[in-house]
């Protein structure tokens, strides 16, 4: 039992991280779009010029797009980046990068069974690993847990063998 719990324990702080949420403009959200959206958004289209646009259409299956945030923060964003959009009514859906289309009144993620309108959404999201806040929260269970051990071997009193 105690066996089954260190592991639970030990299982729960490796799949722990901290994430930095950035708030992005929907222009720069558009480019994250499929490929075969792309040259059929109008507001796009509008904002990019032609070889920004012909970069975006071409790129490979692994490469990675360079976004703005809100705050002038520069994103990469790659296939495992984590995209949401957050509807006026506070529900946050995941987008997955690179198959999801903008170019009507609607946002359409087919492969998540996601269709919201436009003018519905409150903020387009994406979460950033924080190493430094990871870094931060691994060195305070591992602290915790020396703890532990210490309070454990200090109230254990001394082991006395009788015969």
């Amino acid at each position: 039992m105690k066996k089954a719990f260190a592991m639970l324990v030990l299982t729960s702080f490796s799949s722990m991280a901290c994430y930095n949420t950035h708030i992005v403009p929907q222009e720069e959200f558009r480019k994250l779009q499929s490929r075969d959206a792309i040259p059929r958004d109008p507001k796009l289209r509008d904002k990019l010029t032609k070889e920004e646009i012909s970069a975006l259409e071409n790129r490979g299956e692994t490469e990675s797009v360079l976004v703005s945030s809100v705050k002038g923060d520069k994103l990469t964003v790659g296939r495992e980046s984590a995209l949401y959009v957050r509807s006026q009514g506070g529900r946050r859906y995941p987008i997955t990068p690179f198959n999801f289309s903008m170019v009507s009144s609607q946002l359409v993620a087919s492969d998540r069974d996601t269709l919201l309108a436009l003018d519905d959404l409150q903020s387009l999201e994406i979460d950033e690993l924080s190493v430094g806040k990871t870094a931060a929260l691994a060195g305070a269970g591992v602290a915790a847990a020396i703890g532990l051990i210490v309070v454990i071997v200090i109230s254990a009193g001394k082991k006395t063998f009788t015969e």
